[in-house]
């Protein structure tokens, strides 16, 4: 049976670690998974490494191009746009999870919301404005919800509380779940039971 190494002592070990050494761990540590600045900086500090030794040793990665918070925040933001359907409040969240400075993640979030406006005419008889990447997330998540029900109030509010879930803000929520629930409803029933604008509960 594999002994587990004794923490305390390794971390004793690395606090006399020399600068190679601690280039060699932040270099090692990258090869797992991308990591940004901030999140690189505080594992290997936590880790037991010295801190000046650390930011000399990031610094030099962020020099080679083997850590670009930007080039990180903007594929974390494209899978996430290909894969989970998320608003950007979630988005926002997650960045700065993996320690992605604000500067960068406003301004790459703010490009993404750039996107073509289009107004097209809902389900209620209103106009559903579609801006940018946001709304093309939500509905790409509601292709994915399967209705339990035929009671629209009760589907609404279900749908809507998923996409809050998944960041999306509260307005966009409720106008997409009307819309969603509304479709299938006329789908199903061919005459249609619309209900207006105010119907569920908000």
């Amino acid at each position: 049976m594999r002994r587990r190494k004794d923490p305390v002592a390794q971390r004793a070990r690395r606090a006399l670690a020399e600068a190679p050494d601690v280039l060699e761990a932040a270099a090692r540590s990258l090869s797992g998974a991308p990591r940004s600045r901030a999140a690189l900086t505080e594992r290997l500090i936590v880790a037991g490494y010295p801190e000046e030794l650390v930011h000399a040793a990031i610094s030099r990665l962020v020099e080679l191009g083997l850590i670009d918070d930007e080039r990180l925040a903007q594929a974390l933001i494209d899978s996430r746009d290909r894969s989970r359907q998320r608003g950007d409040r979630a988005i926002m969240q997650e960045l700065r999870r993996r320690g992605i400075p604000d500067e960068i993640a406003t301004r790459l979030m703010e490009q993404r919301a750039e996107g073509p406006t289009s107004i097209e005419h809902g389900a209620t008889g209103g106009d559903v404005v579609t801006a940018g990447a946001e709304e093309r997330a939500a509905r790409a998540a509601l292709s994915r919800v399967r209705l339990r029900g035929t009671d629209a109030r009760a589907e609404t509010q279900r749908v809507a509380q998923m996409l809050a879930r998944r960041g999306f803000p509260p307005a966009l929520c409720w106008s997409l779940a009307r819309e969603h629930v509304t479709n299938h409803i006329r789908e199903g029933s061919g005459a249609g039971e619309a209900f207006d604008q105010d119907g569920g509960t908000e």
